[in-house]
């Protein structure tokens, strides 16, 4: 049997713990993306922890490949694989951030991934945290609505900013509020900012007067621009 071959159900037992040491181990680039490759065709459990591990290999291709293979599996993906690709959301290819995307909707219940992503939000660390709210925003989680509030009251701006924007993203009229609040409130410019676009993409005429207050009031350039064009767009829709 070759590496490019689909290994059955008979021989996988053999032929894991060989993918395995190639994916974690050889300083082949091409064998360790075969390998990473042929475990996702194996498909078995066993493999998971070696696929983890070429989620942090320094080609971008295995990396990818791994993160693939993760989300072949029948069953439900453990906790800490399924964390590892919600951290892989902030890796810098794009290839790999959209793979373990498709990964996570595959192998992860929506319930289960959205609880996920509140335990991250708790307990991480700042760029964790940021991670976290960037892969809620991009897989567009309706499930994670209470993760994205959460997140709105994080103390790092910039993860309260994704929080925003994923809220956004979600198109819900009940996030509506939090965006008032947080326009007229947050000590952070770019929060503001974003509070008062996702108004003028989303809102409705009872959020005029909130960008009135903000465009009149607010201090900073950018959310008076941001809060001016909101007002533009809302009193030039019909349902204004």
């Amino acid at each position: 049997m070759s590496c490019s071959s689909e290994p059955t159900s008979h021989d996988s037992d053999s032929v894991v713990p060989i993918l395995m040491e190639l994916l974690e181990h050889d300083p082949d680039t091409d064998m360790r993306r075969t390998a990473a490759l042929s475990l996702g065709k194996v498909a078995d459990s066993d493999g998971i922890p070696a696929l983890r591990s070429g989620l942090k290999d320094s080609d971008s291709l295995v990396r990818e490949y791994s993160a693939w293979a993760l989300g072949q599996l029948e069953e439900e993906l453990p906790q800490d694989a399924a964390l590892d690709l919600i951290m892989a959301l902030g890796d810098p290819a794009v290839n790999v951030k959209q793979t373990a995307a498709a990964s996570l909707r595959n192998a992860v219940p929506q319930k289960s991934l959205s609880n996920l992503l509140k335990q991250v939000l708790a307990v991480s660390e700042v760029s964790t945290r940021r991670a976290a709210v960037q892969a809620m925003g991009e897989l567009e989680l309706h499930s994670a609505y209470g993760a994205f509030l959460l997140a709105v009251e994080d103390p790092d701006p910039q993860v309260r900013q994704y929080a925003i924007a994923g809220l956004g993203e979600l198109s819900d009229d009940r996030a509506l509020v939090i965006f008032r609040k947080v326009l007229l409130n947050d000590p952070d410019e770019g929060v503001r900012s974003e509070a008062a676009y996702r108004l003028g993409i989303l809102g409705n005429k009872n959020d005029v007067p909130v960008l009135k207050q903000a465009m009149t009031n607010d201090p900073t350039p950018n959310v008076h621009l941001w809060a001016t064009w909101a007002l533009k767009e809302l009193t030039a829709s019909p349902d204004t």
